[in-house]
């Protein structure tokens, strides 16, 4: 294929921020030998840094933001300037400069990055990015709304209960005494628009449950509460894809204790992000089920409007073999590689399957037309209308 530069964006104001900064240190070991990589890194604060020193894991043990060799980049929404290196330079002679960017590879975790917000920076700079679109990305990242377009498709989901912040803060007992009149003990509280688990906790009483919501209700503005499938199977499944979709492999995630946790997922080895957290590939499960869970996460694919790849999560309630569409990732982390390679596909060529389909899906826009010309204009006095 073609050798482009690529932008890949990690980091940024979110709680999966060391996350992403594995993930991104993997992905561009998988494309440097064909593409040119251009680390876009956002800090804890917010700041835009690029810089060689980037591409490498020990720079961030003792990050230094201050460091001389690193370099301001913005992306603007400006489609004739795009990006720029130094914005606001300093000194007399000092200038920006422009960057050309092909193509840009989002792997931001979470908020600010996964929500669709960088997504739509990309839109308004008409600059090719990989993954979902600023629609899809935001309908995933909040699994209030991932239900309701789910249970629209007929696609199997559990039941929920959901609030805002503020309605729990006003109204306590009357939302605990909902939960309990629609569910049976236990249940599961949710942050809706957080990922890795975090804030996630199974309640088996009402105290727990006033606690547990208390505490999610720290990281997100809507929560939800839904029954606990006590005896359950937790099967993954990736989907790749853009006109056509297909299915990886699955995997069984195994958990240290009730809750697949944050420390299940990334921190068993560190330097391995999610690929490093312990599985069992491909899932114990039968030919059926299998075939069943990778239709699901097709159909669950198309049903949201994915492109590029996604996780989808499934909960399988083991008495009674229902499967459940627990949630999709459409950022995964490692990419989700892993479930990939089984099947013949290395993560160079994942990578690169997920440049094409940036760039004929960004083809494919350049079709569209936002403007009409000047027809709307044409009879209209504008001093009159401004008398």
């Amino acid at each position: 294929m073609p050798k482009y530069r690529v932008g890949v964006i990690f980091g940024s104001r979110s709680t999966e921020h060391e996350v992403s900064i594995v993930t991104a240190l993997q992905a561009m070991d998988f494309l440097k030998d064909r593409h040119e990589v251009i680390p876009i890194y956002i800090t804890k604060d917010g700041n835009w840094l690029t810089g060689d020193k980037l591409k490498i894991s020990s720079t961030y043990k003792s990050f230094n933001p201050n460091d001389p060799s690193l370099r301001t980049l913005v992306i603007t929404p400006d489609v004739k300037i795009k990006a720029l290196e130094s914005p606001l330079p300093k000194g007399i002679f000092a200038k920006s400069k422009e960057i050309e960017i092909d193509v840009v590879f989002p792997l931001v975790h979470g908020a600010h990055g996964e929500d669709g917000t960088l997504q739509g920076l990309m839109e308004l700079a008409d600059i090719p990015y990989v993954g979902c679109d600023t629609t899809t990305s935001a309908i995933c990242m909040d699994k209030i709304a991932t239900k309701y377009i789910l249970k629209g498709a007929n696609l199997p989901v559990i039941e929920f209960i959901w609030f805002t912040r503020t309605e729990w803060e006003a109204h306590e007992d009357e939302i605990v005494s909902a939960v309990e009149k629609r569910f049976k003990y236990p249940v599961v509280v949710k942050p809706a628009r957080l990922g890795s688990s975090i804030g996630v906790a199974i309640s088996n009483n009402a105290d727990e449950l006033k606690f547990n919501i208390s505490v999610a209700s720290h990281f997100d503005t809507r929560l939800l509460v839904e029954p606990c499938v006590v005896q359950r199977l937790e099967i993954n499944c990736s989907v790749l894809g853009y006109r056509e979709a297909k299915a990886s492999v699955c995997e069984q995630p195994i958990s240290s204790g009730d809750l697949l946790s944050f420390e299940d997922k990334y921190l068993q080895d560190t330097t391995r992000g999610f690929e490093g957290a312990k599985r069992i590939v491909p899932a114990p499960i039968n030919e059926e089920m299998t075939n069943k869970v990778q239709n699901l996460a097709i159909e669950s694919f198309k049903a949201v409007g994915a492109r590029g790849i996604v996780r989808v999560d499934f909960l399988i309630d083991k008495p009674t073999n229902e499967v459940y569409v627990n949630e999709i990732n459409t950022i995964p982390g490692s990419i989700a590689y892993y479930l990939w390679e089984p099947l013949g596909v290395s993560k160079y060529n994942l990578v690169d399957t997920l440049i094409e389909y940036a760039m004929d899906a960004a083809n494919e826009k350049s079709r569209t037309k936002y403007s009409i010309g000047p027809l709307l204009m044409q009879n209209i006095d504008l001093l009159k209308l401004k008398k």
